[in-house]
Order: C-alpha cells, then structure tokens, then sequence
C-alpha cells in the first residue's frame, strides 16, 4: 500500500490565483477532475489568503480522468505531475490520453 508521501508530487504549479500555491502547491493533496475536454486540478481555490500547509508539496490524491495514460483505477501513476493554465487556470499539464 502507498502512502500519501509515495503519491505523485504536483511539480511545479502556475496557477498563481490559487490560494494553495505559495512558491509551489501548499495542499495536502489535489484531485484532478474531469470535467469536458479537461483536466483540471479540482482543488483550486481563488482566494486572496493562503490555504494549505506551508511545509508540505501537494500530490495528486486522486483522478477523475480515466482516459489518461496515466490513471490506473482513478490514481495517478506518474512520476510527478505539472499544473497550470490551459483551458482552465489550473489543468493538469501531464495529462495524456491513453
């Protein structure tokens, strides 16, 4: 069994409006979901005041993108995950199809 530190760790994170990025993603875990044509980061909060935990890089906790080359039974296999703008302010960038 993995534990949320052996989870994919959002590498690097350019949705700048989020309250969980503060130099990198602050959230315990993020969820990616499926809404349409993408894959947004679900967890994304525009807020002026700084959610998170300072000490902590977000991973990827679940996602709702079954068609991605990287989702074996809704987790994400990928080594690390990037998110940032695309359709949405906040897509996941390492999403690809299977």
């Amino acid at each position: 069994m993995k534990t949320l530190l052996q989870m994919p760790a959002v590498r690097t994170c350019a949705a700048v409006s989020c309250s969980f990025n503060d130099g990198g993603c602050h959230a315990p875990a993020v969820t990616v979901a499926a809404p349409g044509a993408t894959a947004s980061c679900a967890t994304f909060v525009e807020s002026p005041v700084h959610g998170g935990i300072a000490d902590v890089t977000g991973s990827v906790g679940s996602c709702a993108r079954t068609d991605c080359a990287h989702n074996t039974s809704l987790a994400c296999t990928a080594p690390s995950v990037t998110v940032g703008p695309g359709v949405t302010a906040s897509d996941c960038l390492t999403y690809q199809p299977a």
